[in-house]
């Protein structure tokens, strides 16, 4: 009888840790949240941390994170986290809106090559939303595309056949659409790694070794394409087409 009451009350106890654990995020983020309005902005941080400890992220918290290190005037962490967010929430106004406010803050003023109006349109629609959302929707149009094909197949009023063929088609065609769009998306974040600079000044070099020239130098906050790793150097390629060689370490990942 002991035995049972023991393995039962371990149970209950494990189980109420995890409900315990279960609402910390929440708590800590509210948390955040009150310490942000009060002005103790490392404070609030210090708790948005906690959350990032238990692996869990969000537009939100990133959002949060950059807004206290902007209000801390931290320039590369304030482009970091605002970085983050809009990974999470592509074209949010207001994520896009700090952001712009915290480059404002970098040291480097880099014009982006321009984009064709193609490329404009197509990031526009890619952008509307994520990665994942899109893959929901691809799966939802199939889904129809297989309702539609399926009522035409049964369907022996001849004006229905044909609307329901119809129909399927444009289902199957436009989720082709929307799955090359995810697939385009998951193959460029595969491939394109971004990060942004953490040092306070970072040479760039011609070639991975401090014997070559200086050609420039880049400063905290400034985003940067990552190409490739050689001996403690990386290359990197900014938005204007310039390429170079920086030593490895002082550039944060996205």
């Amino acid at each position: 009888m002991m035995k049972f009451n023991m393995k039962r009350t371990t149970y209950i106890f494990v189980l109420l840790i995890k409900m315990g654990f279960s609402q910390t995020p929440d708590l800590l983020f509210e948390k955040g949240n009150d310490l942000y309005n009060k002005g103790e902005f490392e404070s609030a941080i210090n708790e948005y941390d906690k959350i990032l400890e238990n692996e869990i992220h969000s537009a939100e918290l990133y959002f949060n994170m950059g807004n206290s290190f902007y209000r801390l005037n931290k320039v590369a962490e304030s482009n970091f986290y605002f970085e983050k967010a809009l990974l999470l929430s592509p074209n949010n106004e207001e994520i896009l809106d700090n952001l712009s406010f915290a480059k404002n803050m970098t040291l480097d003023a880099i014009e982006e090559l321009p984009e064709t109006q193609v490329q404009q349109n197509i990031n526009f629609i890619i952008y509307l939303f994520s990665t994942r959302t899109w893959a929901f929707i691809s799966i939802g149009l199939m889904s129809l595309f297989f309702i539609t094909a399926l009522f035409y197949l049964f369907s022996f009023n001849p004006i229905y056949k044909r609307f329901y063929f119809l129909l399927s088609i444009i289902f199957l065609v436009i989720s082709f659409i929307t799955s090359s769009l995810v697939w385009q998306e998951t193959q460029n974040n595969n491939k394109i790694k971004k990060g942004i600079i953490f040092a306070k000044e970072l040479p760039v070099f011609s070639e991975p070794n401090n014997r070559n020239e200086e050609i420039f130098s880049l400063h905290e906050g400034t985003k940067v394409e990552l190409l490739d790793k050689l001996r403690g150097w990386e290359k990197i390629r900014l938005v204007n087409g310039s390429e170079g060689w920086v030593i490895n370490n002082q550039i944060k990942p996205l």
